[in-house]
C-alpha cells in the first residue's frame, strides 16, 4: 500500500519540471480567478480552466481540502479532481488525502499540490496567494511545451532542485522521473542508474550508501548539444515553492 511520501516521490520531479516551464510562460503576470467560469487569468492575455485543490491558512499553518470547505458554496464541477484524490486516499488508506484538514509540517502545501498534479495525469498547478493564505488550483490547457519531456541537460537541474527543496526518497524519485520523461533507464552495474534518449546522449546518476544522489554526469549527443528550446530556469523570477 502506498503512502503519501511514496506518491510524492513518484511525482515530485516531473511536477517540478512542469512548474519551472509554467513559470517561463506566465512570468510575473498578476493573477485573477473567475469562480463561476472556473478560469484563472494571468495578466490580460493568459487564462486557463482550473480545478480547485485546497487552501493553506498561514497563521495556523493548516491545509483545508476544497471538498471540506462547505461554507464557500464553491461550484461542484471545480472540486472533481480533489474528490478523485480523496477516493484514491480512501482506497489506499492515505490519510493526507482523506482528512478534511491537515497540519502542515513534514507535509507542505506544495508537496500536496505537486503530488496531486502528478496523480491527475501530469498537470500544472498554481499557488494563488491572498491575505492570510493561498489557494491551490490545477490548470488545464497549458501550452504543450510546458508538458513536454525535459531535455537531457535539464534533468540535472530538476533533480538537484528537488532534493535541495524537499525531503524525498531519492532513488524512487529518480526512477519515476526518468520513466515519466521517456528516458530509457537501467542499472549501470555500480548501484547507479544510466538513462538515455536516442540522439541526446546519456546521463549517469550515482547514489551513496544511504540511497541519496551523490553525482549526476551527462554525456550529450548532437541533439542535446544543439540550441535547446528549454531555456535555463530564471532564478530571479517566480519560485513556485515559496
Amino acid at each position: 500500500m502506498s503512502t503519501f511520501q511514496d506518491h510524492f516521490a513518484d511525482h515530485a520531479a516531473s511536477s517540478f519540471a512542469r512548474q519551472i516551464a509554467l513559470g517561463d510562460v506566465i512570468g510575473e503576470r498578476p493573477w485573477g480567478i473567475d469562480m463561476q467560469k472556473g478560469l484563472l487569468r494571468f495578466g490580460d492575455d493568459l487564462e486557463y480552466p482550473v480545478q480547485l485543490l485546497g487552501t493553506h491558512a498561514f497563521e495556523p499553518r493548516t491545509w483545508l481540502w476544497v471538498w471540506a470547505n462547505t461554507q464557500s458554496n464553491l461550484p461542484p464541477q471545480l472540486t472533481e479532481a480533489a474528490l478523485r484524490i480523496r477516493q484514491l486516499g480512501e482506497a489506499q488508506t492515505v490519510e493526507a488525502f482523506t482528512q478534511p484538514s491537515l497540519q502542515l509540517d513534514d507535509i507542505t502545501d506544495h508537496m500536496i499540490a505537486m503530488t496531486c498534479s502528478g496523480l491527475e495525469g501530469g498537470r500544472c498547478y498554481y499557488r494563488a496567494p491572498y491575505d492570510g493564505g493561498a489557494l491551490f488550483v490545477l490548470l488545464d490547457d497549458v501550452p504543450a511545451e510546458v508538458l513536454a519531456p525535459v531535455s537531457l541537460p535539464r534533468v540535472n537541474t530538476v533533480l538537484m532542485e528537488v532534493i535541495s527543496q524537499f525531503d524525498v526518497d531519492h532513488r524512487r524519485m529518480v526512477t519515476s522521473f526518468l520513466r515519466q520523461q521517456g528516458l530509457h533507464a537501467a542499472s549501470n552495474g555500480a548501484g547507479g542508474i544510466r538513462a538515455e534518449r536516442a540522439g541526446e546522449g546519456h546521463i549517469e546518476i550515482s547514489f551513496d550508501e544511504l540511497g541519496r544522489i551523490s553525482n549526476v554526469a551527462a554525456t550529450l549527443g548532437p541533439a542535446a548539444s544543439a540550441p535547446s528550446t528549454q531555456a535555463a530556469p530564471k532564478k530571479s523570477r517566480w519560485q513556485f515553492w515559496k
